[in-house]
């Protein structure tokens, strides 16, 4: 029965990553050796405690605004860059004390209450609406609407077949098959949008170093909050590490580490995605940051 859901989910993945491979996302850290995320890992682990700071909701959003209006040039900049139509955003402030951020829509960020308090400097607050400035200037949700639609026809149709061919002849086989066709499209849609979602989360953090450092953020005190966030466990967007939708911590902690050497290196001027990068080698893909 294992090895029947590992085969369809398999199948699945495959036909999404044959009709959704153009949503790979193309502007990702260096790559990190082993070595580093262990040093990561074991910071995030020793890392000291901090006591949560109380916040008022109109200090908190005004806060927010302010560190919004500094990232906004620099975020714009690079919106306009990736070719994408809408780069003006609607920051929203939530008294909520979960820690979570998040991006909907097709410009709505919001920034909850928990990530204010546990910060202990506007660069860790930063970081994180330029994390959720990112999703939407590389159209991570769109990317994802689309791969979760793609995913749903797949699971449909590899679901519909095994079933088709499982219950051939069975008086009740169109019933089977609609039952197994609706299942595999929502397992479908369920690999589909989780599918560059490791990914979609790694170029979301490279991006985000790069608008701090345009809007004169210190990237090693932001880089405080990936510490905090593995220590707790959890997400920017509020999710739990184990639920495995979010790179490691530890590799995060050790990819920012690795963007803050290659800004420090390039003058903060983007590079132009090599083919490692991209996930592919075709050297025809138009460039945005190509001069």
């Amino acid at each position: 029965m294992r090895l029947t859901q590992t085969l369809i989910a398999g199948s699945i993945t495959v036909g999404l990553g044959a009709l959704t491979g153009c949503a790979t996302p193309v502007h990702m850290s260096p790559t990190v050796a082993a070595a580093a995320k262990e040093q990561a890992g074991r910071e995030i682990r020793t890392a000291d405690n901090w006591v949560p700071q109380y916040l008022n909701d109109e200090d908190a959003e005004r806060k927010i605004l302010d560190i919004y209006g500094r990232l906004l040039p620099g975020a714009t900049q690079l919106c306009r860059q990736l070719d994408e139509d809408e780069c003006a955003w609607d920051i929203r402030y939530s008294s909520d004390q979960d820690v979570n951020a998040f991006a909907a829509g097709e410009s709505t960020i919001v920034i909850q209450k928990g990530i204010l308090r546990h910060a202990e400097n506007d660069d860790e607050i930063a970081m994180v609406i330029a994390h959720e400035m990112s999703h939407h200037a590389a159209n991570h949700i769109a990317e994802s609407q689309q791969n979760a639609a793609a995913g749903a026809v797949v699971g449909g149709l590899v679901m519909g077949a095994l079933a088709g061919a499982a219950y051939s002849g069975s008086y009740y086989s169109q019933y089977y098959v609609n039952d197994a066709v609706q299942s595999g499209m929502n397992a479908g849609a369920a690999i589909g949008h989780l599918g560059f979602s490791k990914g979609q989360e790694n170029e979301a953090d490279y991006l985000a170093a790069y608008i701090l450092h345009q809007g004169d953020f210190d990237l090693e005190q932001a880089r405080r909050m990936w510490v905090k966030l593995g220590r707790l466990g959890t997400t920017e967007h509020g999710e739990r590490h184990s639920l495995n939708t979010h790179p490691d911590p530890a590799e995060r902690l050790a990819r920012w580490d690795a963007t803050i050497r290659e800004i420090r290196a390039n003058g903060g001027a983007l590079p132009k995605p090599s083919p490692e990068r991209r996930g592919d080698t075709d050297s025809d893909t138009p460039n945005p940051f190509e001069s």
